[in-house]
């Protein structure tokens, strides 16, 4: 199994199942998806999601017909009901039908990480379904050391650009000089301080720019 981020915007997933597990994973591709589920009962805390619902019960020989009626681009089903032989009608369908599986019930096609994000900074967390809880508490580990991050992936966005636009720099020597301004503590303490323009003052310097030029 291999990591992969994936840019949702214009697809289309389908849940079926109403449950905790379902609502989680609703709220998760509603950021970019259009996202439909499908249970005979839905977990309080649906009417916050932006989804369309349709409550039904569904049978194992109907998960063809169910996935043929969403309209868009389906690109992910996620079977998360308590019913096995369901679970595998519809991971069957999506399959059948090209689209990715992730099952929440066992070892499946594919696994949805854990996600520690900060900013424009996200990192992904996989147990290969093994166990859940510790990528929760990895991700846990994780957000503080991204929170304090995320300022320094800011500034090294600036200062690219602005290396790129004011400098004679080649491509080698333009990587060299943020990778020093990676390895500044006084840049560091700056950014931890909360003094961005001073940072990135030091920053310049350090990659060889005259900040007052």
């Amino acid at each position: 199994m291999l990591p992969l981020f994936h840019d949702f915007e214009g697809k289309t997933v389908v849940i079926v199942g109403g449950g905790r597990v379902a609502l989680r994973k609703a709220r998760t591709y509603t950021i970019e998806a259009d996202v439909t589920v499908v249970a005979d009962a839905f977990a309080d805390g649906f009417d916050e999601v932006d989804c369309e619902r349709r409550r039904r019960r569904l049978e194992p020989d109907e998960a063809d017909e169910l996935l043929a009626s969403v309209e868009g681009d389906l690109f992910l089903v996620i079977p998360a009901t308590d019913d096995r032989t369901l679970n595998d009608a519809i991971a069957r369908a999506g399959r059948e039908a090209g689209a990715l599986v992730n099952r929440v019930d066992e070892r499946g096609d594919t696994v949805t990480p854990a996600r520690a994000e900060s900013g424009t900074l996200t990192v992904a967390i996989s147990t290969g379904g093994e166990s859940p809880a510790v990528a929760r508490h990895l991700r846990r580990e994780i957000e503080p050391l991204l929170e304090r991050t995320e300022p320094m992936g800011r500034l090294q966005a600036d200062l690219r650009e602005q290396l790129a636009e004011e400098s004679d720099l080649s491509a080698d020597q333009r990587r060299q000089a943020l990778r020093r301004v990676i390895d500044d503590d006084g840049v560091w303490r700056a950014l931890e301080d909360g003094r961005y323009e001073d940072a990135r003052d030091r920053a310049l310097e350090v990659a060889g720019i005259d900040p007052s030029e």
